[in-house]
């Protein structure tokens, strides 16, 4: 018998244009069918890098010294492809992400490189 998380975890729903997600069978990333972005569970990553690192990383400091605040900027706040709620915003050596503290993150297109090389993703 299958199990039913990873099940679920065959599509979910884009964060950025509502459309489905689907698999590629790659690190269990689910992809935009419209280009949009990957998204990664936290098993996955867990697997990859410690976890802590993403989930509870506080925010950067920005260029004027000041503590610098993610925002959802230009897009409105971002739901987990898998639990549809609300995403934490990420913000590492100015590179901003969302993330779902029980399913994983969500990588907007282009920006698994950058995030590989910061938390050392292999």
């Amino acid at each position: 018998m299958d199990d039913p998380y990873r099940f679920s975890q065959q599509t979910g729903v884009c964060p950025r244009c509502q459309n489905e997600t689907a698999s590629d069978g790659e690190l269990g990333r689910l992809v935009c069918v419209r280009g949009c972005g990957e998204w990664y569970s936290r098993e996955e990553l867990a697997e990859k890098l410690a976890w802590d690192e993403v989930h509870q990383r506080p925010a950067g400091i920005g260029m004027d010294g000041q503590r610098a605040h993610a925002t959802p900027w230009p897009w409105g706040p971002a739901l987990c492809p898998i639990c549809q709620s609300e995403m934490s915003i990420g913000f590492r050596a100015e590179l901003r992400f969302d993330y779902c503290g029980q399913h994983g993150v969500w990588l907007d297109a282009g920006e698994i490189e950058r995030f590989a090389q910061i938390f050392m993703l292999s």
